[in-house]
């Protein structure tokens, strides 16, 4: 593997720091766009000594572009660049890197599109995706994307879900998106689409497969018995019929069918009055038919503390709840704090899951 001459200020090959424990995940952290704040705030995430205290952070980047925020904010790491996990550290103060020289510094530019950025942030997805495949990580984190950098690539990308079911081998109804925060966990049936297509999309067994996926992904999550409410796609569901018939001719049956195999799914019931009770955990995950019935809620109820969970793949992979804020990139102005929460549920996930 090439790798990158760095300065070596900033490179241990050592790591004279204290080991984290060996029993805890390895979990790979994409840089996501290298134009957006995802360099920056995985530099900043891995600062907080309680990371270390729960997993084994290796980070999967270009490392040119770390350096550059590590020099241009002081930021107080040295890199560790790597070619295999065996050789990390995973040492406070010592960021463990895998390098993939895929970045034209003289062409980086922050806060924009650019084809060069979107086919690197797929290259550290794949790269991450394929050590969680072969066994060398226990979970991935990707960092933040942004999906008109992938287009102006041409490649076809509507997210992390699909993606990520695309190189597993996963059919792609059956990966599905699962916001968390806490203990307020909300599953999208359909994602980035428009709402015309969303409505096109909610069949029966799509409603039962995101109902299914939430099921086993609150499990993982730690809840032995989870209780599942399912959102209408109509104004109060419907109201029996009045305002549409998609409740009763496809999301109740759906349902009906998880009931039967042993799943606690409760509705359908109106989006507006479904998440009053969240706060007792009346319910352990929402499922809700597109993307702004879904997101809304949990981004007005959780700010910025908020890890986007891909379900159903045969690999444990989230991101951060927000985009690649280009009008803050390469400013040291970004939030670690969905990174941070993401690390932790993620390492939370793999305790519960085995």
């Amino acid at each position: 593997m090439k790798i990158v001459e760095l300065d070596k200020r900033y490179i241990s090959w050592t790591g004279d720091m204290m080991m984290t424990d060996s029993t805890n995940p390895i979990i790979a952290i994409t840089m996501g766009d290298p134009a957006g704040i995802g360099p920056e705030i995985a530099l900043k995430a891995l600062q907080e000594t309680s990371i270390y205290e729960v997993c084994r952070p290796l980070v999967i980047a270009d490392a040119k572009v770390l350096e550059w925020y590590i020099k241009k904010f002081e930021i107080p790491l040295r890199l560790n660049i790597v070619d295999d996990v065996r050789k990390a550290s995973f040492a406070y103060g010592t960021l463990d890197v895998i390098h993939i020289d895929n970045v034209d510094m003289n062409k980086l530019h922050f806060g924009e599109n650019d084809a060069m950025n979107g086919i690197a942030m797929l290259e550290y997805t794949d790269r991450a995706v394929a050590l969680a495949l072969e066994g060398k990580v226990h979970a991935v984190i990707g960092g933040p994307h942004t999906k008109k950098a992938v287009e102006l690539a041409g490649i076809e990308f509507d997210g992390y879900p699909g993606y990520v079911a695309k190189i597993t081998g996963t059919k792609n109804e059956e990966a599905f998106l699962m916001l968390v925060s806490g203990e307020l966990r909300i599953v999208n049936v359909t994602v980035h689409v428009s709402l015309r297509k969303a409505c096109e999309m909610i069949t029966k067994d799509l409603v039962l497969k995101a109902i299914q996926a939430s099921d086993k992904a609150v499990r993982n999550l730690g809840v032995s018995a989870p209780r599942i409410a399912v959102a209408g796609l109509n104004p109060h569901a419907g109201e029996h019929g009045m305002f549409g018939m998609e409740e009763i001719e496809t999301i109740n049956p759906a349902i009906a069918a998880a009931r039967e195999q042993g799943i606690n799914a409760l509705g359908s019931f109106g989006s507006d009055t479904m998440f009053m009770d969240w706060k007792r955990n009346k319910y352990d995950a929402y499922v809700c038919m597109y993307h702004d019935q879904a997101h809304l809620p949990i981004k007005l109820l959780a700010g910025d503390k908020i890890t986007a969970f891909t379900i159903g793949t045969p690999v444990f992979f989230c991101t951060v709840g927000h985009g690649s804020a280009p009008d803050i990139a390469g400013k040291g102005a970004a939030s670690a704090n969905s990174l941070i929460e993401s690390i932790r549920l993620m390492s939370r996930v793999m305790i519960w899951s085995n």
